[in-house]
């Protein structure tokens, strides 16, 4: 039996997940695990130097600005130059070995990161390798249904906001697939089901915690490119910013998500 230890957010199953518990909860793991931010902030070094692998294979010059210009807007510039004229060559390979490479890098950096918040101390490995694999196929699974898809409709209003409205329905939908994986130690397939399940019973939450989520990145984004397009030059601090927001926005959006699983988790046990 999986050892998440994290205690239902109310004293009774019939009474209703409320976002403020939620929160409540969220602020006190904050507070007593201050270095949880680590691992987000791990992964998004990773993810940089996976861009700049991609970046250097497409045959750019390396320099300070322009690189973190394209880096700022990274799905734009892999859909410029590796899927708008979609051939077969090294760039491509390049580009899918960093793709696979960063899910399976997420994967176990993932799984120690939600033990580190369910329980004491912090991990650093997930517990074994079959966990490491589900939670790969999942990153994979969602990074292209989430972030690939979409540029199919690139160019086509119309085709362009009805996948965007189904990778948004996907993403809510799969919103706990990752840790039904490790807390409850299932495969692929039976992790996907089993948070379609979980989000049905809560998904007026779910929505409400995945609309805060777009409104946050929606201004940050906006923040970062007011920066990125005025500036004639990228200041050091302007990345070494945008990382720490963005991992400190991911730990913060996790712990919310988490809490929220293991109450619809509880209450689906106890009911």
């Amino acid at each position: 039996m999986p050892d998440v230890i994290l205690r239902p957010l109310t004293s009774s199953p019939r009474e209703g997940v409320t976002i403020l518990a939620v929160l409540r909860q969220t602020w006190g793991r904050l507070v007593h695990k201050q270095w949880l931010i680590l691992y987000p902030l791990a992964l998004g070094i990773i993810n940089l130097l996976a861009f700049l692998a991609v970046y250097a294979a497409a045959g750019e010059r390396i320099s300070w600005s322009p690189f973190f210009k394209a880096g700022f807007d990274r799905w734009q510039f892999v859909y410029d130059r590796l899927l708008a004229d979609f051939s077969l060559d090294s760039t491509l390979a390049v580009a899918l070995a960093v793709g696979l490479g960063l899910c399976v890098l997420t994967a176990m950096i993932r799984a120690p990161f939600f033990r580190a918040i369910a329980g004491p101390g912090y991990p650093v490995a997930p517990r074994h390798g079959s966990e490491a694999a589900w939670l790969t196929s999942i990153y994979l699974f969602t990074n292209l249904v989430l972030w690939v898809l979409p540029f199919a409709g690139a160019g086509h209003v119309i085709i362009g906001q009805f996948i965007a409205f189904v990778t948004l329905v996907v993403a809510i939908l799969l919103a706990f697939a990752d840790y039904v994986v490790v807390f409850e130690q299932v495969g692929f397939v039976k992790a996907l089901r089993r948070s379609v399940l979980l989000v049905g019973q809560r998904w007026a939450a779910v929505v409400v915690v995945f609309i805060v989520l777009q409104l946050v990145y929606f201004g940050l984004h906006e923040l970062y490119r007011y920066f990125y397009d005025t500036a004639d030059g990228v200041l050091i601090a302007l990345p070494i910013i945008q990382i720490i927001l963005d991992a400190f926005v991911v730990l913060l959006f996790d712990l919310v998500l988490i809490f929220l699983y293991e109450h619809i988790r509880h209450g689906a046990h106890r009911s």
